[in-house]
């Protein structure tokens, strides 16, 4: 009986630190092609918080324009969820390079990597109709 209380005691302890081991917002990450909102683009979708494996990793673009981006989950902070992402680009090339950031999500569009050819956003999946 005692071992079983101390077992049960244990677990309870142990229970809010599993929960912020794992995100609390669903989210979408979407390489766009082009422009943010271009009609070029990949994504990955997790639809419960803790659905996907870390890390999880995309590849999108064009011949001589292709992002490998990789992220995962760090922490809560907060009420902010963080993420670190690593982009190497142009991944198709000889000439490579590899840019890492941490980033904070709490339900809103973030903007995580932007420049000429792509830009790579965090955000809430969009609703089903």
């Amino acid at each position: 009986m005692k071992s079983t209380l101390i077992l049960l005691f244990g677990a309870l302890i142990c229970l809010p630190c599993s929960a912020a081991d794992t995100p609390r917002y669903k989210n979408t990450v979407i390489c766009f092609n082009g422009g943010l909102d271009s009609g070029s683009s990949c994504s990955k979708t997790s639809f419960r918080p803790d659905e996907l494996h870390w890390p999880a990793t995309m590849r999108c673009g064009f011949a001589g324009k292709v992002s490998e981006i990789e992220w995962s989950f760090v922490e809560r902070h907060g009420d902010k969820d963080v993420y670190q992402f690593t982009r190497r680009f142009p991944a198709d090339t000889d000439h490579a390079t590899t840019t890492s950031k941490n980033v904070e999500f709490s339900d809103q569009r973030v903007i995580v990597f932007q420049d000429t050819n792509q830009v790579v956003v965090i955000q809430p999946p969009k609703k089903k109709p």
